[in-house]
C-alpha cells in the first residue's frame, strides 16, 4: 500500500516536472529572424570585400549556427544569446563596410578637389 502512494508521488511530480520542462523558455524566433536579416544585410553590403567585416561576419555566421544546434537541442536560453551575438557581430560587420564606403568616399571627394584646384591654378 504504501508503496503504491510512492509511486504515485513519483510520477505526479514527474508529471508535473514534465509539464515545467515544456513551459521553460520558447523558441527563439525573434532573436532568430532579427539574426538572419542582419546577415543578409552584410552579405548584400558587400562584408565579405572589407577584410575587418569579412571576419566579423564570419563570426556571426558561426554564432548563427551555434545558435541553431542549440535550439534543434531544445535549449533556447543559450540559442537566444547565441542568436544575440551572432546579431551583434553582423551588425558590427556592417558597421565596418559604411565605414570603408564612407572612407572611400572621402578620398575619391579629396581627389576630385585637388584636380579642381590644379586646373584652377
Amino acid at each position: 500500500m504504501r508503496d503504491r502512494c510512492v509511486r504515485k508521488q513519483l510520477l505526479a511530480g514527474a508529471a508535473v516536472a514534465s509539464l515545467l520542462g515544456c513551459a521553460g523558455t520558447p523558441k527563439p524566433v525573434d532573436q532568430l529572424a532579427d539574426s538572419q536579416a542582419a546577415l543578409r544585410s552584410a552579405q548584400e553590403l558587400g562584408a565579405r570585400q572589407v577584410p575587418s567585416a569579412a571576419l566579423e561576419l564570419q563570426r556571426a555566421e558561426d554564432n548563427m549556427k551555434q545558435a541553431q544546434d542549440l535550439m534543434a537541442k531544445n535549449d533556447n536560453e543559450k540559442a537566444r544569446w547565441q542568436f544575440e551575438r551572432a546579431k551583434a557581430d553582423a551588425d558590427l560587420s556592417i558597421a565596418m563596410v559604411r565605414r570603408q564606403q564612407a572612407q572611400d568616399d572621402a578620398a575619391k571627394a579629396q581627389e576630385q578637389l585637388k584636380a579642381v584646384q590644379q586646373q584652377t591654378q
